[in-house]
């Protein structure tokens, strides 16, 4: 009787299904897709309701149905049809995102050119939409997930690996449909502000993505401490129920709180040279003074994990407990009967430190290493404005701290040790992303090659260290920044106001430090050109060219590049110690998002 029942419901289920797919009876929502960067909407994710009185009202039912049925390509074009239909209708802005299952390719439904008949009669163009493509099947079926791939990219259509992280391929998957968007599974973006694991795992995909130059989509964000986390993070665009619902009728423009939201957190969290306390902090139930000392203890001994505890007073901390310091106490003959029943705020660890929650990680570094008394096993609390945050594991900060003196080590020129390209790139677009006025000027040394070639890398190399101690003298080390990109070329970018006088002052100091590198009675000397052909050479001098962005047209450190590549030609075509300032300020191609 019950497989009776069984067989008559799936029957019942699959005519419902067809039904539903036949009249169209689908109804398409839209949750927005959010720019990190210059806050806006950039496209809709269609997701499809069933009717609401009918089984099949929930997405999850409706396509098992459709699987077990074999009608799921038939589903797919019905949910293409009514979301693009829908979405023309309203007006969307930005792009469409429309999920597709690369199994139904082997549906004997399946039919090509579908999808550009429907575009073709709402008025909607390729390059609007995006196909989301799930990696949810075992390895075997990874040649279809990439054929899917392939087959809408030759057509025009952009690509998203949707759930990255969740399927059995990962990285794998990535790496072979060079998709044009990844979005990173929720289960990485629920709590990922309490969770460093998760924030981990998310920086290492932000950074694969950034450097292959796919746009990651971190979906599933539901608390604002989730969005300005990943914000923090660099995340390129954001989805979920925190930014918006899924909604018939979903609005075309952002909250102004959220917009305010995102740059605050852009701003307050974007020194890529300044790690800071808020991405170590995590979450640890706290205590009340009032708790009794046995009770305490009996939570130490229950959980051999647990080296500390804090003590919070309505909101406001005031310190930490520690596990061997109490248990320490409670060793002792007549313990129990003397401390069981005391409040844990008399256990308070002297040497407890608290700090507020943007305090860099150095700084604490040093609070903690420079205390010979302090012991390692005891975190720290974490404030804002005073209140409870959570607790710093010192292993973390350690860690962290590691991390970046490698990280600054990696991306600085060896010769000079002053930082390279990458750490360049990040600080103008935080200067950018800020709308922070500043000036950039390129230095390169004239004719160096044939002095390097007639003297030897040696006086080269020392001719180099010395142009980087000139450099990082004349700027403002509070808010200038050098760097050495490679060979003899150095970059600066200013903030103070007196850049000219700065620049100046270079000149002058290189003009006598060049001077003093030949014979004051030979002040020239024979080498080969770049051509191969030798001919006489005077002391070195210095060119600089130098552009002051346009903060509205360069949105990236590629349009500052573009820019600086024309100054320094220019500076060099002067000749001698000079010094050139480009009347341009836009690049001259800006490319849209």
């Amino acid at each position: 009787m019950h497989l009776q029942s069984t067989v008559v419901n799936s029957s019942f289920l699959h005519k419902e299904l067809r039904r539903l797919i036949e009249f169209k009876l689908l109804t398409p929502v839209f949750q927005p897709i959010m720019a990190v960067e210059n806050t806006r909407i950039i496209g809709y994710e269609a997701l499809i309701r069933g009717p609401d009185d009918s089984p099949l009202h929930k997405p999850d039912s409706l396509f098992a149905v459709a699987r077990e049925s074999r009608l799921l390509a038939a589903l797919e074009f019905a949910c293409r049809e009514v979301s693009c239909e829908r979405f023309a209708e309203l007006n969307l802005p930005g792009k469409l995102f429309l999920n597709m299952s690369p199994i139904s390719f082997t549906d004997s439904q399946y039919r090509d050119g579908v999808t550009r008949e429907i575009l073709q009669r709402v008025g909607l163009s390729a390059e609007r939409l995006v196909f989301e493509l799930t990696e949810s099947q075992p390895l075997d079926e990874l040649d279809l997930l990439c054929a899917a791939s392939d087959h809408f990219q030759r057509q025009g259509f952009a690509v998203a690996l949707d759930d990255l992280g969740a399927g059995y391929a990962g990285l794998r998957v990535w790496s072979e449909l060079c998709p044009d968007y990844v979005k990173i599974d929720r289960h990485f973006i629920s709590g990922i502000d309490k969770d460093p694991v998760k924030r981990e795992f998310v920086r290492a995909i932000l950074d694969i993505a950034h450097r292959m130059g796919h746009k990651a989509i971190a979906e599933g964000i539901e608390t604002a401490a989730e969005f300005t986390t990943l914000v923090a993070m660099g995340v390129d665009y954001a989805q979920g129920y925190f930014i918006a619902r899924p909604l018939a009728q979903p609005a075309v423009e952002l909250s102004a709180s959220l917009v305010q939201l995102s740059g605050v957190s852009a701003r307050r969290h974007q020194d890529h040279f300044t790690r800071r306390v808020s991405e170590i902090v995590v979450d640890s139930a706290p205590v009340a003074p009032s708790t009794t000392a046995e009770t305490l203890v009996k939570m130490f001994r229950a959980d051999v994990r647990l080296t500390c505890v804090p003590v919070v007073d309505q909101g406001k901390p005031l310190g930490m407990v520690s596990r061997a310091e109490i248990l320490n106490v409670f060793s002792r003959r007549f313990a129990h009967e003397l401390y069981a029943q005391k409040p844990v705020a008399e256990f308070v660890s002297p040497l407890s430190i608290i700090v507020d929650i943007n305090t860099d990680l150095k700084t604490v570094g040093q609070l903690i290493s420079e205390d010979p008394q302090q012991n390692l096993s005891v975190d720290f609390i974490v404030s804002d404005n005073n209140q409870y945050v959570g607790v710093g594991k010192v292993r973390d900060l350690l860690r962290s701290i590691t991390e970046e003196k490698l990280r600054a080590a990696r991306h600085s020129n060896p010769l000079t040790q002053l930082p390279g390209n990458v750490p360049l790139y990040e600080w103008v677009d935080h200067l950018l992303l800020n709308k922070t006025t500043f000036v950039v000027a390129y230095c390169d040394i004239n004719h160096f090659k044939p002095f390097n070639d007639a003297f030897g890398y040696t006086a080269g190399d020392e001719v180099i260290v010395n142009l980087g101690r000139i450099l990082c003298e004349a700027i403002d080390s509070k808010q200038d920044f050098v760097g050495h990109v490679g060979g003899d070329d150095f970059i600066l970018v200013f903030c103070a106001q007196n850049w000219q006088e700065r620049c100046e002052q270079v000149l002058a100091e290189f003009a006598r430090m060049s001077a003093s590198l030949l014979p004051p009675d030979n002040a020239e000397f024979w080498s080969a050109d770049r051509q191969g052909r030798r001919k006489k050479f005077g002391v070195l001098t210095l060119a600089i060219g130098a552009v002051e962005p346009d903060l509205e047209y360069c949105k990236t450190h590629h349009h500052v590049s573009q820019l600086l590549a024309e100054a320094k030609q220019a500076a060099k075509q002067e000749g001698g110690n000079s010094l050139f300032l480009s009347r341009r300020r836009q690049p001259s191609l800006v490319h849209g998002s």
